[in-house]
């Protein structure tokens, strides 16, 4: 077999190897985990060798695969190519020695969990896996291993320590393996990973635990005797220095000492960041700014390492905040904001510092600190002034600081926001601001969640000088944006700004009859343009799942009119009219759409109501136990046409029967016992059956922490029975059992619910208040931190928390 050639036509891995690549590796074993293939093949390792980089690097991906999917497990392939691995690592003329390193840290981890872990009910019971051989397998990597410590490149010697440090049954051994090579090591990266390595196999030591703990608080103290030299201005007394006094690793040490030691931490930790964060040394951030972001990313990890001292923290925040260099300063307005977006204690501590840097010389501080004075909402009031000192390019300059100046006020509801944002909306270059809302609430510090909905939603009172600018940046943006500028005025229209009787008026000034359908159209106003059926008619488009900005949708026509025509035409002759021909799939979609918009104007097609739904119902689904497509559809059509709901309940028994053993449905599962909530509503016989079968299926989902469907249950089983004692409690289980993430629904949008069910039921918010109180004297915010919105998202806990504890009659 002939392997990979370098330039002179030599083959680069030796013949002997490539031997023992065919012989000696189960190739049937060797396998993509994720796409189905035939079984790799020797030449799979062969070019591992190849002098071609990319060649190297493809290979190694595959491997990595092969052997550990995402990382998460340790699969067969492992076992047959480990020696291989090791072999590559320890060849210089390997490419992608480190790449392996990586590969090899991760098939030891997953190893390490495989023994531990427990089966996760979030994931069907999964759990990462290693075969029983592994164990053994790696011991015998860990020998061929050891040499590498020694090698000549540094990165192989630091990629070779962070694979060995987790080697749990080896630790006492490599605990002396690595002070060793500390002694010797020239290299500061190398250094640092032995230290953290010998933290790493602290706990796990039976002879040397203590001994390294010691040797560990050393290594944090000893940052050598006197002031080190500037390497920009004495190169050879800064080598000469390193030379007396060894390494600097005060960092490294600490985090060692928090894996050696966790759940103790020394308030030593604090002091000797500080000193080692604000001692000169290299690199020189005051003399290369293009250093500042490596400066603030130590600075924050060595920052994270001190955990839950806040004392601490905020003493290093504060000194970094006084410094007299732009990178410093930097460091310290992103610890200080992180100390914020975790305790709300840190923020009257903090913020009067953090306001001035408003003012700072260097505009990217200025900026960052007027967008903290933006996440930390109502408390910057006092700052509102100086804030808008920052609007005019005349008065800053920097076009970032201005644009959180903006966002900061609109936080603020200060009006002095409202030009600049319509000027914005007017203008056609990029602002900053996107016109859809964040769909994540996570926004840490280097992403941005400034958004026009947000921004422009507190100002209902100004839709005069709002509403033409945003309706002109909504006619010039695509789809989804445009959808999010109405959603701007569908709020205004809610917090009753008179935006209906603003958009007549524009029509009678001209305004596009099509776009101000659409807007009218989401704002639920009713027939308010039936004086204009004709002309809208003539406007009539096909249904889109975006409408065309220039058409009118027949079912926004029939909303805005009470005019059913359009409609009924969709009924009787479905893809037939105004649109282009569509599949007879989407036609159907169509019609049943229509008829459950029409009801009863669409008696009519009842009886292909009927056919539809049950053709439907004998359907095999997509996979087992889930609902048949288009079913809860059909059925939701034909009880809205004929108002019997006998047509659908025995149906929906049916296909709600099981619903409380679903812990891992579909949503689609969910939908027909929502429908059936729907339809019990109007039946009062139904409801407590319905009652006990949303119950059941809520409480399912609850105890197997499917947060995402058990919320909408318990919404719709509240709307269906107002009883606040059969849905409140599980709700506060939800919230007790710990903020769910950042997908719906958080932590905040289900003390909002509980705050809803609270306000209706007084005697319920009596019995469940006294077990949220608690999320009011908390300091440290019980909401995702190290993130933009979490002060904001915060408030709105505690305001939420504060209106259940009220209508329980406690004092807040």
């Amino acid at each position: 077999m002939r392997g990979p050639e370098d330039a002179d036509g030599r083959c680069a891995a030796s013949a002997e190897l490539r031997r023992r690549f065919a012989e000696e590796v189960d190739w049937a074993k060797v396998v993509d985990p994720y796409v189905p293939g035939p079984p790799y093949g020797p030449d799979l390792l062969e070019r591992l060798w190849s002098p071609d980089r990319e060649t190297a690097d493809a290979a190694h991906t595959r491997l990595h695969s092969a052997c550990c999917g995402d990382g998460s497990s340790v699969l067969p392939a492992a076992l047959e190519v480990l020696p291989f691995l090791v072999e590559a690592v320890r060849d210089p003329a390997v490419k992608v020695r480190t790449d392996l390193l990586e590969t090899l840290a991760d098939l030891v981890r997953a190893g390490n969990d495989a023994r531990t872990a427990k089966p996760d009910p979030r994931l069907g019971g999964w759990r990462p896996t290693a075969p029983a051989a592994w164990p053994a397998a790696w011991e015998r990597a860990v020998d061929a291993l050891l040499p590498g410590l020694d090698d000549d490149a540094e990165e192989v010697r630091a990629g070779v320590a962070v694979a060995l440090a987790r080697t749990a049954g080896r630790a006492d051994d490599l605990i002396d393996r690595f002070r060793a090579r500390f002694e010797e090591e020239p290299e500061l990266s190398v250094a640092e990973e032995l230290v953290l390595g010998v933290g790493e196999l602290t706990p796990h030591a039976v002879e040397r635990g203590e001994e390294a703990v010691a040797w560990l608080r050393q290594r944090m103290s000893d940052a050598g005797k006197g002031e080190e030299p500037d390497i920009h201005d004495d190169t050879e007394g800064w080598l000469a220095w390193m030379d007396q006094h060894g390494h600097d690793v005060r960092l490294p040490a600490i985090a060692a000492l928090r894996r050696a030691l966790p759940g103790r931490p020394d308030p030593a930790y604090a002091r000797t960041t500080a000193d080692a964060l604000l001692t000169p040394a290299l690199p020189g951030t005051s003399h290369y700014p293009e250093w500042r972001s490596p400066y603030v990313a130590r600075v924050t990890a060595a920052d994270a390492q001190l955990d839950e001292d806040l004392p601490g923290r905020l003493a290093l925040a504060r000194a970094l905040l006084r410094q007299d260099t732009p990178g410093r300063r930097e460091a310290g307005l992103r610890v200080a904001a992180t100390l914020m977006s975790r305790w709300r204690s840190a923020v009257p501590q903090l913020l009067p510092e953090v306001a001035e840097s408003v003012d700072d010389p260097d505009p990217e501080n200025r900026a960052f600190a007027l967008r903290v004075l933006a996440m930390c909402g109502d408390a910057a009031r006092p700052w509102a002034d100086r804030i808008a000192a920052h609007l005019t390019e005349d008065d800053e300059p920097h076009e970032a600081a201005r644009r959180h100046a903006v966002w900061a006020l609109s936080r603020l509801g200060d009006e002095r926001c409202v030009a600049p944002l319509a000027a914005g909306l007017l203008t056609g270059r990029a602002t900053g601001f996107a016109l859809t809302s964040p769909y994540d609430s996570v926004y840490a510090w280097q992403k941005s969640d400034l958004n026009y909905p947000e921004a422009l939603g507190p100002f209902a009172d100004h839709v005069d000088a709002l509403l033409g600018p945003l309706l002109a940046r909504a006619s010039a943006a695509p789809p989804t944006e445009r959808d999010a500028c109405y959603g701007i005025v569908r709020r205004w229209h809610q917090e009753g700004a008179p935006v209906v009787e603003v958009l007549i008026e524009r029509l009678d000034g001209g305004g596009s009859l099509a776009e101000t359908a659409q807007v009218l159209e989401r704002l639920g106003a009713g027939p308010v343009l039936a004086g204009r059926r004709d002309e809208l008619r003539e406007l009539l488009g096909p249904p889109r799942f975006w409408p065309d900005p220039k058409r009118v949708d027949p079912f926004a026509h029939f909303a805005l009119t009470g005019d059913g025509g359009p409609l009924l035409d969709l009924v009787s002759a479905p893809g037939k009219g105004p649109s282009p021909a569509v599949s007879a799939q989407a036609a159907d979609k169509n019609r049943v759409r229509a008829c459950t918009a029409l009801g009863p104007l669409a008696s009519d097609a009842a009886d292909w109501l009927r056919e539809a739904f049950q053709e439907a119902l004998g359907e095999k689904p997509s996979y087992p136990s889930s609902t048949p497509e288009g079913a809860v559809e059909r059925a939701r059509a034909l009880w809205r046409v004929t108002g019997d709901a006998e047509e659908v309940v025995p149906a929906l028994l049916e296909l709600t029967a099981n619903s409380a053993r679903k812990a891992y449905a579909t949503p689609g599962d969910v939908e027909p016992l929502l429908l059936l909530a729907e339809v019990a509503a109007t039946r009062p016989p139904l409801v407590d059956q319905v009652a006990q079968r949303l119950y059941a299926a809520a409480r399912a989902r609850v105890e197997d922490d499917r947060c995402f469907q058990a919320m909408e249950m318990l919404r719709a089983l509240w709307q269906l029975t107002r009883d606040g004692r059969q849905v409140a409690p599980s709700v506060v289980e939800l919230v007790r059992g710990g903020p769910p993430g950042d997908s719906w629904p958080t932590i905040v949008e289900l003390v909002e619910f509980l705050a809803e069910i609270a306000t209706a039921d007084p005697a319920c918010a009596a019995e469940v208040a006294p077990q949220v109180r608690y999320l009011l004297d908390t300091d440290e915010r019980p909401v995702t931190h190290d993130q933009w919105r979490a002060v904001l998202s915060d408030e709105a806990l505690l305001a939420a928390v504060r209106v259940v504890v009220g209508a329980a009659g406690l004092r807040t």
